[in-house]
C-alpha cells in the first residue's frame, strides 16, 4: 500500500503544478468528485543507490474540483485567481524526493556498505566500535503559490514556488513548465517540459550521507542546490464513454552536482504508466 500511495504522488507530481491540461481539456467537471483506475503497467525508476524500481500494475487516481478549492489525488489547491487564461493558486504537496526512501527501505544501504566513495573502494572507519544507523528520511509537505498562463490556443506557461511546512528540511522548490495538448488519432496527445530548481537545505537533507550511515569511508562531497530538467509525453484515447487507453512516460534528467554524489548512481530516471482507464 505504501508503494502504491507512492506511485500515485510521484506520477501525479508535475501535474500537482500545472492543471492547464485539465483545464484546456475540461476533463474535470467542479463540483464533481471523479475516480478512476487504470489497470496496465507502470512505475518509477528509483534513482538512489541499490534501491529497487516500484512498479504496479494499478494506478487510482481521485479528484474533486469545486469553485475555489480541490484535491487532486494528494495535491491539494485554492484558487486565488482565476480567469480563462490565466489563474494564481494556493497549492499544496509532498515532496517526491522523500518518496525514493519510503518506498524501498533504503536503510539497507548502510548494512551492505554500497554507498558509493569517489575512490570505488569500500574501507571500513577506523572508529570503534562501528555504530552504523540506517539512512532514513522522512517525507516532507510542500506548501505555496502556482500560477499558469493560456499563451497560445493550448498551450499554458506555469510556475510554482513551494516551501516545506511539515519542518522536514526547510527547504523549497522553484518549478517552471509548458504544457501543449493538440488532437492525435482521435485521441488527445500532450507533451510537457520543465525545469525543477531545489534548493540546498532539501537537497542536503536527503541526499547527504552521513559517516555513521556507511561503512565505506566517503571523501568529502559538498552537496549543493540542484535544478532538474524533465521531458513528459502523454496520451489519451477514448475507447467508450467509459473506458480510455492512457499512456504517460516522463524522464527527469538529474542535476550533474546530485548525479555524481555519494547516493545517486544515475544521471536520471524515468517514470510512467500505461494501460486501460476505467473512469468511474
Amino acid at each position: 500500500m505504501k508503494k502504491l500511495f507512492g506511485l500515485v504522488c510521484c506520477l501525479s507530481a508535475s501535474t500537482a503544478f500545472a492543471q492547464a491540461d485539465i483545464k484546456q481539456q475540461q476533463l474535470i467537471k467542479k463540483s464533481t468528485i471523479h475516480a478512476s483506475i487504470t489497470v496496465g503497467y507502470g512505475g518509477i525508476e528509483n534513482p538512489v543507490l541499490d534501491a529497487d524500481d516500484v512498479t504496479s500494475p494499478i494506478l487510482p487516481s481521485f479528484a474533486y474540483y469545486g469553485d475555489n478549492w480541490y484535491f487532486d489525488d494528494f495535491s491539494l489547491g485554492y484558487s486565488l485567481y482565476e480567469t480563462e487564461n490565466f489563474y494564481v493558486d494556493l497549492l499544496g504537496r509532498f515532496n517526491d524526493d522523500g518518496f525514493f526512501f519510503e518506498l524501498d527501505g533504503v536503510d539497507k544501504l548502510y548494512a551492505t556498505g554500497v554507498v558509493r566513495s569517489s575512490s570505488g573502494r569500500p574501507t571500513l572507519p577506523t572508529a570503534s566500535p562501528i555504530n552504523l544507523t540506517p539512512i532514513e528520511r522522512d517525507l516532507s509537505y510542500m506548501a505555496g503559490l502556482s500560477s499558469a498562463v493560456n499563451v497560445f490556443d493550448a498551450m499554458w506557461l506555469s510556475a510554482a514556488y513551494v516551501h516545506d511546512v511539515t519542518n522536514v528540511h526547510n527547504g523549497y522548490e522553484i518549478l517552471l513548465n509548458g504544457y501543449q495538448v493538440f488532437e492525435l488519432f482521435s485521441g488527445t496527445a500532450g507533451i510537457e517540459a520543465g525545469i525543477n530548481y531545489k534548493n540546498e537545505e532539501l537537497i542536503d537533507y536527503y541526499y547527504t550521507v552521513s559517516p555513521s550511515e556507511s561503512k565505506t569511508r566517503l571523501l568529502s562531497y559538498n552537496l549543493e542546490s540542484a535544478t532538474n530538467y524533465y521531458l513528459k509525453v502523454s496520451y489519451e484515447y477514448p475507447i467508450s464513454d467509459s473506458f480510455t487507453l492512457d499512456f504517460k512516460l516522463k524522464h527527469t534528467w538529474l542535476d550533474s552536482n546530485l548525479a555524481n554524489s555519494h547516493m545517486i548512481n544515475k544521471n536520471g530516471y524515468f517514470s510512467g504508466f500505461t494501460g486501460i482507464t476505467y473512469h468511474f
